[in-house]
């Protein structure tokens, strides 16, 4: 894994940074929440990754396209999330996609979606969606978001999952915001009833806050579902 064989291109209104393997293998899709994909990409490295080609993509919506309905403001000076996932998941699978695939040398033999916060929700939340990713990163995921436990325990995920990653920060649910304290409990929820599912599943606890080392923890989960069988 190198620097070497990275390319820069715009797909529409997204900027995408895609770090090329020399060989056929994991294509990993990662929404960046403030342009820190190469601090993932480095990250990863450092942890001597298996090889793997990883999309970074720029330029997000976030409270709209990572979102899968409306959410009120979940604090005084916040704004709302418009809840424009699956209108965004169009773009990502028709069109996005797509075009990071055939800019790859090699191909992949699988696709995996991670992401970090309100990316972490939309990983989990498109794999209801669609059946082109076959292993999940939620790191630090906002799985606080009202009702999906409701929305996961009604509907089935895709047949094509066979891998999903969970970790959080074991002080980000230390608050009297009351839509995201939850958030531990409907982590390890998700990552039981997942793995009853007979998906491979794990849960990890970090120590700090929802900011702390944001990109180890990610690189974390991403070394985690490469290892898999």
């Amino acid at each position: 894994m190198t620097d070497e064989n990275k390319k820069t291109f715009q797909i529409q209104d997204k900027k995408i940074q895609l770090y090329c393997a020399s060989q056929d293998a994991p294509l990993v899709i990662y929404h960046a929440v403030m342009g820190e994909g190469k601090a993932v990409w480095q990250s990863c490295r450092k942890l001597e990754c298996p090889e793997f080609s990883l999309a970074v993509i720029n330029g997000v919506k976030w409270d709209d396209e990572m979102t899968p309905w409306s959410i009120p403001p979940i604090s005084k000076n916040d704004t709302p999330c418009t809840g424009g996932a699956d209108v965004y998941l169009e773009q990502l699978t028709g069109k996005i996609l797509p075009h990071i695939i055939d800019a790859l040398e090699y191909n992949p033999t699988y696709c995996a979606l991670a992401g970090y916060s309100l990316a972490g929700l939309f990983a989990i939340y498109a794999a209801y969606k669609t059946d082109c990713f076959s292993r999940l990163v939620s790191a630090s995921g906002s799985l606080w978001c009202p009702d999906f436990i409701n929305f996961v325990s009604q509907n089935d995920i895709s047949k094509k999952v066979n891998a999903v990653y969970f970790s959080l920060g074991d002080k980000e649910s230390h608050t009297k915001n009351q839509y995201l304290a939850p958030v531990e409990e409907n982590t390890r929820f998700l990552a039981q009833y997942f793995s009853e599912c007979k998906i491979k599943t794990t849960f990890q606890l970090n120590s700090g806050n929802h900011y702390h080392n944001s990109s180890l923890r990610t690189a974390k989960g991403i070394l985690w579902i490469l290892q898999q069988n």
